[in-house]
């Protein structure tokens, strides 16, 4: 019964490091990329963009944040 549930317990470890290396690269990937966005882009131009009104704000954040999980 107990060796059932560590053999369990080790799949579930197993199953869920595979699916961490698997992502690991687009991890990677977003990070360089958001490192690369917070040198490019001025916070001022973004909390103009982004930071009054009610409804494009809200338009532009959608507009760009679509195509990031792609």
């Amino acid at each position: 019964m107990i060796q059932e549930s560590v053999r369990f317990a080790i799949a579930i470890a197993a199953a869920a490091w595979d699916i961490l290396l698997d992502s690991s690269i687009y991890i990677l990937f977003g990070i360089v990329v958001a490192g690369l966005v917070k040198v490019v882009l001025n916070p001022g131009t973004v909390a103009s963009h982004l930071g009054r009104g009610r409804f494009l704000p809200v338009v532009k954040a959608a507009f760009f944040g679509v195509p990031l999980p792609l």
